[in-house]
């Protein structure tokens, strides 16, 4: 059994407990990756803030959902005119603000950055047990899990994969694009040239690797600018010929989440 199963069970015996008999009938959440989960469980209206974010639909794959529910910023006036009874932060920022709204008296609930599918299925049942929406945690994590079944690749991973992301940035190992590219069936090009979790991967580089598969996101140049003027070089286009080019839209992999089954589904339609 996983730490987040363990802490889900304990969490579960105290739900008929006295400390657990009121749901939370205002929240808010500041970030984006929580807005996600906390827009797919929460009990209609619980929810009275979200992060600005939330409504940007290139970043967010709720975007639609999220517009109907006023956007905050990180600062403890817009936080508190909302006059919530619970705020859900990520547990490694915001050190400050915390503070400042545990002052005023308002319980925060803190989640730790969820890097991985796993990590993202403890998420989701810490948020549902403290909004009272533990079934719905449940549901949510298994479908996350089956999905990952049956999308999943099994064997060895084969095939090369390349990820490029403005500023020439990648995701190499032991990142949530490292995790999605191996359960399809690839091998990360940029983990085996040792570049970390985030890093950056030179053209050079992607040019040397020959991959099978070239990552990017499609809509990335859709407003030109230098940070994401690769995405029309002439040297990636060259590549054309040889390396398949699968667009994968930043909202599916900018979080770990149940969005993230549209990147598996578009990485093993790439596979020939």
């Amino acid at each position: 059994m996983t730490g987040w199963m363990r802490w889900l069970v304990a969490v579960s015996c105290l739900a008929g407990s006295s400390a657990w008999a009121q749901a939370p009938q205002r929240v808010v959440t500041v970030n984006l990756c929580l807005d996600q989960a906390a827009l797919r469980l929460a009990a209609p209206g619980q929810l009275v803030g979200l992060s600005y974010l939330s409504h940007d639909p290139r970043l967010s794959v709720l975007s639609d959902r999220a517009r109907a529910i006023p956007p905050v910023r990180a600062k403890v006036e817009s936080i508190l005119e909302l006059r919530p009874d619970l705020v859900i932060f990520d547990r490694d920022a915001h050190a400050n603000l915390k503070r400042l709204v545990r002052r005023a008296g308002v319980p925060i609930l803190e989640v730790p950055w969820a890097s991985s599918l796993e990590d993202a299925e403890g998420s989701i049942a810490r948020i549902g047990a403290a909004l009272g929406r533990e079934a719905e945690g449940r549901a949510i994590i298994a479908d996350m899990q089956e999905q990952r079944r049956r999308l999943g690749r099994p064997g060895p991973p084969t095939a090369l994969a390349a990820v490029l992301q403005a500023n020439r940035a990648t995701a190499g190992k032991g990142s949530l694009m490292d995790e999605l590219l191996h359960l399809s069936g690839y091998r990360n090009l940029a983990a085996e040239l040792g570049v970390p979790a985030y890093g950056r991967l030179p053209l050079e580089a992607v040019l040397a690797g020959r991959p099978d598969v070239l990552v990017l996101d499609g809509n990335a140049n859709a407003k030109p600018a230098r940070a994401t003027e690769f995405v029309d070089h002439n040297a990636l286009l060259a590549l054309a010929g040889s390396t398949r080019l699968v667009s994968i839209p930043l909202k599916y992999t900018v979080c770990a989440g149940p969005e993230n089954v549209e990147a598996l589904k578009l990485l093993r339609g790439a596979q020939r």
